[in-house]
């Protein structure tokens, strides 16, 4: 059957409808109206790098600024450090096997201890400043506050491991080259790229732009670097992205204001307790001076349980201050939500402030943000330590620090970063579940102990040691004499209570 044309009339009529059904589903947030006047859609007509480009220099100094004067800046860097970083760093351990699939405890050893031995102060790093859980933290520092930061893979160094990494702020990528090379590679603010956007090198400026000791150019400008040898990090926010920028940028504009009215307040308040009054002249009683007498001197020195007398013609007004205001509290914690928010770790960590705090409420908001730590360290550990770790382990075996065999590298890359872990928020219920976990075998003993920072071979080695050394001591009865040949089981107090039953 032969479908008929609409008419004329009839596709004006369902232009209409589709047109009027447009308006009632369209995006309420996309509208244009007076309300909407001041909402800025100039960040969508270009790509990321055009974005980036266009406030890249202005946001990282404000940044900079910010991380020397405002104190939640500083106690958000703190923060990272503290929980992403931890005091011990993210350690290494091995997991290299032998050809039958068990443990090889030797070159687990080896490893291990020689990765331990380079990270000491001297060692790791080029210019003999930093350890490298120093490293570690000035790296995760850096990368927050100028939300880039780059590590220069050194081989060949001259230390027992032939092989050191340099840390460089990326004021040294030269944000200004942009151009069309004659291969075809485009260079992106200082970053050559190919057909697919993988970086093949960067160009580095020879010298700090803000040092006041400048070298002459040599061999040109900039120093190409290739991206075998440089590791370009910054958290990735949109496709086709070159560049990074700094991690506050969400927060930093309502800080300033808070800490200019912060100070603002302090001022007033300080103004206000130091000035207690004026003294007030009255024409009609007061008379000029002849020429040999003087003014009525009036005495501001207070003692306690004192009064003065005035002048004739004069008197005192209280002046009266009303700074701090009733509001300076509330509306600071206010605005300090909203910059906790745009940086990451909860409002009551950033602000130091538990006041009214239950505690439901603060294991809901620990968990959540010990979260955020979490994705943190596996962002270090993607974008940093494993590069780092292969290439020191290449190095240390040519130059025989490790004493491997390297044919069997690929085994030796085999390795598992152990972050920092935390305490627990209740310890007697946690452990309860933990070990109702371990009971019932959806959860096991290892699986704790890499939660709270440990190595579990460590442990389990340290354990036998212990238990051991109390027996050789009388502590314990040798084994098969009325100990368990398991200490550790969580059954044994269930068993005791239905033996003393």
């Amino acid at each position: 059957m032969r479908r008929e044309k609409p008419s004329l009339l009839q596709r004006a009529l369902n232009v209409a409808w589709y047109a009027t059904v447009g308006m009632k589903r369209s995006f309420s947030a996309a509208r244009r109206s007076r309300l909407t006047q001041g909402w800025s859609t100039r960040t969508s007509a270009g790509d990321a790098n055009q974005v980036i480009y266009r406030d890249h220099e202005t946001l990282r100094q404000r940044s900079r600024e910010q991380s020397i004067n405002s104190p939640y800046i500083k106690r958000y860097h703190r923060l990272l450090k503290q929980n992403v970083i931890g005091p011990k760093g993210i350690q290494l351990q091995s997991k290299a096997e032998l050809d039958d699939g068990k443990s090889d405890r030797r070159a687990r050893h080896i490893i291990e201890h020689g990765w331990k031995r380079w990270g000491r102060k001297g060692t790791c790093d080029v210019t003999g400043r930093y350890s490298w859980v120093t490293f570690l933290q000035l790296w995760l520092e850096t990368l927050a506050r100028d939300g880039e930061v780059m590590v220069r893979l050194v081989r060949n160094f001259p230390n027992r491991y032939g092989f050191a990494v340099q840390i460089l702020e990326c004021d040294r990528l030269d944000l200004n080259y942009n151009d069309l090379l004659p291969n075809g590679h485009r260079v992106r603010m200082g970053v050559e790229l190919d057909d697919w956007e993988r970086p093949l090198a960067y160009y580095l400026l020879r010298d700090h732009p803000g040092d006041v000791q400048q070298r002459q150019p040599a061999r040109g400008r900039h120093e190409r670097i290739p991206a075998s040898e440089l590791l370009h990090t910054f958290e990735p926010w949109r496709p086709h992205q070159s560049r990074g920028f700094t991690w506050a940028h969400a927060a930093m504009l309502e800080l300033y204001h808070l800490d200019e009215y912060r100070k603002a307040e302090m001022l007033a308040a300080e103004h206000g307790a130091k000035l207690t009054g004026f003294f007030e002249q009255d024409a009609e009683w007061l008379e000029p001076p002849d020429e040999d007498e003087q003014d009525a001197e009036i005495e501001e020195e207070i003692e306690a349980g004192t009064a003065k007398i005035l002048p004739y013609g004069v008197k005192f007004t209280p002046y009266k201050s009303d700074h701090p205001s009733s509001n300076f509290g509330p509306f600071l914690k206010q605005g300090l939500r909203g910059t906790a928010a745009g940086l990451g770790p909860s409002y009551n960590r950033l602000a130091h402030d538990l006041e009214g705090v239950s505690f439901s409420s603060l294991r809901s908001g620990e968990l959540d943000e010990r979260d955020y730590y979490k994705c943190l360290q596996q962002f270090v550990i993607s974008e940093l330590l494993e590069f780092v770790f292969e290439a020191w382990l290449e190095m240390a075996m040519l130059t025989g620090a490790v004493s491997l065999s390297f044919s069997r590298i690929e085994q030796y890359q085999s390795v598992h970063w152990q972050p920092r872990g935390w305490d627990w928020v209740d310890p007697a219920k946690d452990s309860k579940a933990a070990s109702e976990s371990i009971k019932n075998r959806t959860k096991t003993r290892s699986y704790y102990i890499r939660q709270a920072g440990d190595d579990p071979e460590e442990v389990f080695e340290e354990l036998a040691r212990e238990e051991e050394e109390l027996r050789e001591k009388g502590l314990l009865p040798p084994v098969g004499e009325g100990s368990t040949d398991n200490p550790t089981d969580p059954d044994d107090d269930e068993d005791e209570t239905r033996d003393a039953a």
